[in-house]
């Protein structure tokens, strides 16, 4: 291996835990805004539903994609029953559990940190790259496993917030307007 290998095999950690670090800030309490749910679960619904058309021809990968969601929707239950919500007068928020969206998050950004890898080595061999990479099944999997998880955390978001009834703020006799 040559120098710019070894650098490059010594940055990868710190870039992972730059991104967790990142992502671990971002999944605190937050507000929960509808519009936000609905883009959410209909922008991952609509990468499933985009990758199962791409893979019609590839079983393995297309079984591995619907295996992928289906366990991604299971995490993403069982992520909803682990949040906190949360109705108060200030409005509706909820703070979701951070291991299992990090958990998510870092299998499906360790896998594009491999690929990006790949791509470096076959690059520096002068070798060509496999063009086929959500073919492959393990991509696939994970592909699933997160528009799975975020598109049934959403909808759960979704019909807990269509069930809530919101907190009237006080009434405050010296505001004028």
């Amino acid at each position: 291996m040559d120098m710019p290998t070894i650098v490059l095999l010594l940055l990868v950690p710190l870039a992972i835990w730059r991104i967790y670090s990142r992502l671990k800030r971002l999944m605190g309490r937050a507000r929960s805004e509808l519009w936000r749910h609905y883009t959410a679960a209909v922008v991952m619904a609509g990468v499933l539903g985009v990758l199962a058309a791409t893979l019609l021809g590839k079983w393995d990968a297309f079984a591995a994609l619907a295996v992928g969601a289906a366990f991604g929707a299971a995490l993403g239950y069982r992520n909803m029953q682990l949040t906190r919500l949360e109705n108060t007068q200030e409005g509706f928020f909820y703070t979701p559990n951070r291991r299992l969206g990090l958990l998510v998050a870092m299998l499906f950004i360790s896998r594009l940190i491999y690929r990006l890898f790949e791509a470096y080595l076959h690059m520096h061999d002068r070798l060509p790259l496999d063009p086929d990479f959500i073919g492959n099944p393990l991509t696939a999997v994970l592909f699933g496993l997160l528009a799975g998880f975020y598109c049934c955390y959403s909808v759960l978001l979704i019909r807990w917030r269509r069930t809530q009834v919101p907190v009237p703020r006080p009434i405050d006799i010296f505001d004028i307007k």
